[in-house]
């Protein structure tokens, strides 16, 4: 092709015909940039199409990590929430109260309940740093979408994380220190029958220390259901994008 091109050149300049070759010769500079333009389209083509290919995988592990999150998140707020039911019991009844309404392994289990209170939900976020160093948070073509991620993983995960670390540290250093760690030996399994004056004497420890974590315990579990909503809201957003 570049050969016929030159040779219809040769013979117009011989034919003294410049008119007709400055014609020819933009009618050839013209092929030669739609050639480029259609180049550089088919190129950005394969980009988009790569990019958007990039970006359903990324939703994919996204879900796959979220929905990983949202199974755990809902199986500790169960947790804290009979830890804080199990508090509320010891704070706001006597001993007397306690005793003559719970069988002695009533009042274990929620002993043992009050004992779960630093347990902890766990987010995920070795993915998503993983993503920010990456930059592959710009794939993600939606706004809204790209909002909401980071408003998960920056923001609602580390406000949780921050209630959580204070809360683990306070039952760390009050109710598992002071209370079980006087009486871990009352509670050894399998308990059938309480020492009723032990317990007796160690229940003001107990009152205490459930003082102590009960409003930072609501806290940390309004937090993490915060964490819940928004993981479920970002879930179905990602699953509606893999439609499109």
């Amino acid at each position: 092709m570049i050969k016929l091109f030159r040779q219809i050149r040769q013979k117009l300049l011989i034919e003294n015909k410049f008119s007709k070759y400055l014609l020819y010769a933009i009618g050839e500079i013209i092929l030669v940039v739609i050639g480029i333009l259609i180049a550089l389209s088919i190129n950005n083509w394969n980009d988009n199409r790569k990019d958007r290919l990039a970006e359903k995988s990324l939703y994919k592990t996204l879900i796959k990590s979220l929905e990983t999150d949202l199974t755990d998140v809902k199986d500790k707020y169960v947790i804290i929430d009979s830890a804080i039911i199990a508090q509320k019991i010891f704070i706001t009844e006597s001993f007397e109260e306690v005793a003559s309404r719970f069988t002695d392994k009533e009042l274990i289990n929620l002993i043992y309940k009050v004992g779960n209170t630093s347990k902890s939900f766990v987010p995920n976020v070795s993915l998503y740093n993983k993503i920010s160093q990456n930059k592959q948070i710009d794939l993600v073509q939606s706004e809204e979408l790209q909002m909401k991620i980071t408003d998960l993983y920056e923001v609602q995960y580390w406000e949780y994380k921050d209630l959580d670390t204070t809360l683990e540290s306070q039952v760390q250093l009050g109710l598992l220190s002071n209370y079980f760690g006087n009486t871990s030996h009352l509670y050894i399994k399998p308990v059938k029958k309480i020492d009723i004056e032990l317990q007796r004497s160690y229940y003001a420890e107990l009152n205490k220390e459930c003082r102590k974590v009960y409003f930072l315990s609501l806290s940390t579990q309004r937090s993490m259901l915060n964490c819940e909503n928004k993981i479920e809201s970002l879930l179905q957003l990602l699953k509606d994008e893999l439609k499109k």
